[in-house]
């Protein structure tokens, strides 16, 4: 008998990795939305299958658990910001500049991702074990490169040395994380417009100005200048 073509072995091998890869996309995106409306504890193997459409059964193909499942969204979402915080770090700007992007750019992709970045937010400490630890220290990490831009910042005199660092980063990091809260897509408000305005407010917030021009000052009143 005349063994088959590897060509043809290779095609075949591709196809299947490609559906696959098809149906765990659908299957993690149906996911997102019984976890978006019902809520992790809420939500059911069942629930994500009758989405899907397929039997309950077919679906451990895929995964082993329902965390499986939450854990991809955390993992889509870590790596989206991952690769914002590179496309910002790259800039060849200063600290300030890359705050904006870095606001910019997280705050578009949040609210074009409303749904998936909600369920991060809200079930994230479902996790358990490793997982749950590896979360909480990307979240650590995370604020620490937002406190290192703004210490660069306060190096670079565009950023008042007197405001703690570590409450900036927070305050920066709960003022990006809770628009797709209240963020309604119905309201005709494009992302873009959104996210232009929130970097704006935040920098001149770091800045004492109104926007990113770098023609207001920077200088803090003096102690002569201060009212009583």
């Amino acid at each position: 008998m005349t063994p088959p073509a590897t060509g043809t072995k290779t095609g075949t091998t591709r196809a299947r990795s490609s559906k696959k890869a098809n149906r765990q996309a659908e299957v993690t995106q149906a996911a997102i939305e019984i976890f978006w409306q019902k809520g992790y504890r809420s939500a059911s193997i069942q629930d994500v299958a009758d989405k899907v459409g397929v039997l309950k059964g077919s679906l451990y193909y895929y995964i082993d658990s329902k965390e499986d499942l939450l854990w991809r969204v955390i993992e889509d979402v870590h790596e989206e910001w991952s690769e914002i915080l590179q496309e910002a770090g790259k800039l060849d700007a200063g600290p300030i500049e890359r705050i904006h992007a870095f606001i910019k750019l997280h705050i578009e992709w949040y609210l074009t991702n409303v749904k998936e970045v909600s369920v991060f937010f809200r079930e994230w400490q479902h996790l358990s074990g490793d997982r749950l630890k590896t979360v909480r220290a990307r979240r650590r990490r995370y604020e620490q490169v937002i406190r290192d831009l703004i210490t660069e910042g306060q190096a670079a005199g565009d950023i008042s040395s007197a405001l703690d660092d570590h409450y900036a980063a927070r305050y920066v990091l709960a003022a990006v994380n809770a628009v797709p809260y209240w963020y309604r897509a119905s309201s005709g408000e494009s992302p873009a417009t959104i996210a232009e305005a929130y970097a704006n407010m935040t920098v001149g917030m770091l800045r004492g100005t109104t926007t990113l021009d770098q023609s207001t000052s920077t200088r803090r009143p003096s102690s002569s200048s201060s009212v009583d």
